[in-house]
């Protein structure tokens, strides 16, 4: 096993998910050569293309001894792999092919065109973004691309660890449409179980409870979520607003969080009386999620991750830092029991799963699907009261035929999803024995995974500090919300408050009008793929020197920004924020979101070239006279078109 610093990585220049996923080797410290041109801006090329090496063409001797090579396309399909005459993929030599475009090479869509707009519909994710009264809205861009370069480090990863434990070369193929069918939370389970279909819910974050959205304040915006039940209370109190549980309309708390017009008749006059630092202040220390709605040109000058030394400088332009740090503490390290060879690429690993709400359990899930033994370490009340309130099963949408069951503990569909290929403990870490039973479980496992606060920890006398006492080996990763250190470092961090946080809301509205909510809280996922993706690299490391002994923090807040590095640069180039398009594309022309017959059914057109206008003006039977217009023609009509 070679260095991760020696690793051969050739990126054939595609799409922003190629380059992402070399930039992830790149980086961390592997060798990478980019060859040939690609189909980036000039803001994506000064951010993704960090640390490589450019050549115009590949000579032959680095494409065959290369480790790793990552072909990808944006738009359209890559031509069929080439393989010599007889080889065999599972064959112990030549590099490990990562292949990524919109649909993969298989299936019926396997020729179809796709960009950011389409594959955000076709993958349901557009539905339930928007106001119910009008056409969806396209999420923040490049997140299918962003994303599906995540998935192909990974994949390349697992298939560098499959070849060194047990001498099989696997190829790798990813498709933006899987990754982003792959990235929703609750969907498909709320569908399966309860019957329901999320749609767009305004300017909010489409879950349980409110406020879980934007608001407006003096000066600008919040995003806020108060999703649980005591949140909501303390929300009360900080606006003086108990009194709304002796409204006629309320039985319940829960009612004021179903019920959005009742609670914005206080919180709204409430909020634009105030700052947003005021509120955000207020609401933290209350331990209320909240956070500024950040234009993404104002980022640099947060002055928590000023205080983080989170920002990089390349080529002149501030870009955001790596999305996870990997530490090492002094002290000597010690061999490792070998691993049982098993047959999955991490097989005889084995991890204890900390884990809380999406971005952590689905980062210990993934693992699991690699082939560890993933323990998932549950408190008493982790799957909820004994006896669930009927409101809160209608409410949810998670229960099988919207019933509790008589074990409703063991049919929520959270639970079942996240805890997909894990085993089980109950354990009271509050509890002196509960401690005791985790410290003994502790020396046998290879890494801990949690996403607490930074407080949690020391607080169970668990510290990174203790827990390498009992495991010099041990590999932990800590997911906060804003990392361990700096002024927001004990704030209380929900995706649906970082996205906002990190610039995300600013890239979106109608037709100019941002900041808008998205309809997934993209920074779990993505914290959940960076944290995968981290733990791969100090599992090779390890595996290399027979020791581990590291700690992995991984804050939401800078790994969201990570995948919006090009959206800063382009902000810094332009002298002002990247313009909000809603739903066309700076250079795709038509691009839209279409009524079709049916309630609330739409179709997103998206026309990246001149073959595609051409295609499109036969199959739509648009006037003869169009046909011809080129991409600048298409934009001063796009109106006309639409």
């Amino acid at each position: 096993m070679k260095p991760f610093a020696d690793l051969s990585i050739v990126e054939i220049s595609g799409s922003i998910a190629g380059a992402y996923c070399a930039r992830l080797f790149a980086t961390n410290g592997a060798n990478v050569t980019r060859i040939g041109d690609d189909q980036l801006t000039p803001a994506q090329r000064i951010y993704l293309h960090e640390g490589k090496t450019p050549l115009d063409t590949a000579p032959p001797d680095l494409l065959a001894t290369a480790d790793v090579i990552i072909e990808s396309d944006a738009y359209g399909p890559l031509p069929p792999l080439e393989t010599s005459e007889g080889s065999d993929a599972s064959e112990a030599s030549g590099p490990i092919h990562v292949r990524i475009s919109p649909y993969g090479s298989t299936g019926p869509a396997a020729t179809w065109r796709g960009t950011d707009a389409t594959l955000y519909a076709h993958s349901g994710h557009m539905h339930m973004v928007g106001d119910p009264d009008r056409e969806p809205l396209s999420p923040p861009p490049h997140h299918p691309t962003y994303a599906s370069g995540g998935f192909a480090f990974i994949g390349a990863m697992a298939a560098l660890f499959d070849l060194e434990r047990h001498g099989r070369r696997n190829h790798v193929e990813v498709s933006h449409f899987e990754a982003l069918s792959t990235l929703h939370q609750m969907n498909y389970m709320r569908y399966q179980y309860g019957g329901e279909i999320f749609r767009r819910m305004g300017n909010r974050y489409t879950g349980n409870g409110t406020p879980n959205g934007l608001y407006q304040c003096a000066d600008g915006w919040i995003a806020i979520t108060a999703s649980t039940q005591p949140q909501a209370q303390m929300l009360l109190t900080l606006i003086d607003a108990l009194d709304l549980l002796d409204d006629p309309r309320v039985d319940s708390i829960v009612d004021l969080q179903t019920n959005i017009e009742i609670l914005d008749e206080r919180l709204k006059p409430w909020l634009m009386a105030r700052t947003v630092n005021e509120v955000a202040e207020i609401f933290q220390l209350a331990r209320v999620p909240a956070a500024p709605a950040t234009p993404i040109s104002d980022l640099p000058n947060d002055p928590h991750l000023a205080e983080r030394d989170f920002w990089r400088t390349t080529e002149g332009y501030t870009v955001p830092g790596p999305p996870f740090r990997i530490s090492t503490p002094s002290g000597d390290t010690h061999e490792l029991d070998p691993t049982t060879a098993d047959d999955a690429p991490l097989s005889g690993m084995r991890v204890l799963d900390l884990t809380k709400v999406w971005a952590g359990p689905l980062a210990a899930r993934l693992l699991a699907e690699l082939g560890a033994d993933v323990v998932l370490v549950e408190a008493p009340s982790a799957r909820g009261p004994r006896h669930m309130p009927d409101a809160a099963v209608q409410a949810s949408h998670l229960f099988p035929n919207n019933e509790a069951g008589e074990q409703p503990w063991n049919r929520n569909g959270h639970q079942i999803k996240y805890a997909l290929n894990k085993r089980s403990v109950v354990l009271d870490l509050t509890r002196p024995e509960g401690k005791q039973a985790f410290e003994r479980l502790v020396p046998h496992v290879d890494l801990v995974i949690e996403n607490y606060s930074p407080r949690v920890m020391p607080q169970f006398g668990l510290d990174e500090h203790r827990l390498h006492e009992l495991n010099p080996d041990l590999i932990y990763t800590t997911m906060p919300g804003y990392g361990r250190s700096g002024p927001a470092m004990n704030w209380v961090a929900y995706g649906t408050t970082v996205d906002s946080h990190a610039g995300l809301s600013h890239l979106i509205g109608y037709d100019g009008h941002s900041p808008w909510k998205c309809g997934v809280a993209w920074p779990d996922p993505i914290a959940g793929l960076h944290a995968v993706s981290a733990i791969l690299i100090a599992l090779w490391n390890r595996s290399l020197d027979g020791g581990g002994g590291v700690t992995i923090e991984l804050p939401q807040l800078e790994s969201t920004i990570a995948v919006a590095g090009d959206a800063l640069v382009e902000a810094q180039i332009r002298g002002e924020d990247p313009p909000v398009l809603g739903n066309r594309h700076p250079h795709f022309a038509p691009q839209g979101v279409y009524p079709t017959t049916g309630d609330d059914r739409y179709i997103v057109i998206s026309v990246p070239d001149d073959t595609a206008w051409h295609n499109l003006c036969t199959a739509a039977q648009l006037p003869e006279a169009w046909h011809t217009l080129d991409l600048d023609a298409r934009r001063q009509i796009h109106d006309e078109i639409d």
